[in-house]
């Protein structure tokens, strides 16, 4: 698995980069907490930095680059094409994009996360309030109905949590959002 992410290689502007490099140098991205074999593999097999990889980087860390980078794996975002003029904004479309197809609820009435969203939730929102940060992103009518289900759970079963976490599922799949098929 490092060897191919080590060597999945792209040419920008004549210099070549691995997908490891952009993804952790040059997007600074931290190894993620729902695969933790990725963290290892990063602490064993030490990235080579060159000035030109140095150069490349952004000055800080975006968080929402993980609604961003697709895969190939079935728990990843969508493949996006993103611009530089709005990237900020499309950043955030990709985040609500992924919290409206990733998220469901139960026949029990639980909401039932990935543990991607759940891992990167996780900086922003405790897990008793985690239903609420999420049903701020999905739409009007099924955001109603999470916090219905919300209170019906409360009401039924105290100190339950209303959240179950879906494991980080590592199938093929690369998924193309319609309207970006045509640019």
């Amino acid at each position: 698995m490092w060897a191919t992410f080590q060597e999945a290689a792209y040419t920008v502007g004549g210099h070549s980069f691995s997908s490891a490099a952009i993804e952790y140098v040059i997007l600074k991205m931290k190894p993620p907490v729902h695969r933790p074999q990725i963290a290892l593999l990063l602490a064993l097999h030490k990235l080579k930095v060159s000035e030109e990889l140095r150069k490349s980087a952004i000055d800080t860390s975006e968080p929402l680059v993980a609604f961003a980078l697709s895969t190939g794996m079935y728990s990843s975002p969508a493949v996006r094409i993103y611009k530089a003029k709005r990237v900020r904004e499309e950043l955030q479309e990709a985040q609500h994009d992924f919290i409206r197809a990733s998220v469901g609820l139960s026949s029990k009435g639980r909401l039932l996360v990935p543990k991607m969203l759940h891992c990167f939730a996780k900086s922003f929102v405790d897990d008793a309030k985690l239903a609420v940060w999420i049903s701020h992103y999905l739409p009007r009518q099924q955001a109603a109905f999470v916090e219905q289900c919300i209170s019906q759970r409360r009401q039924s079963l105290l100190g339950s949590r209303n959240c179950g976490i879906l494991p980080f599922d590592s199938r093929f799949r690369y998924l193309f959002l319609p309207d970006q098929l045509s640019l």
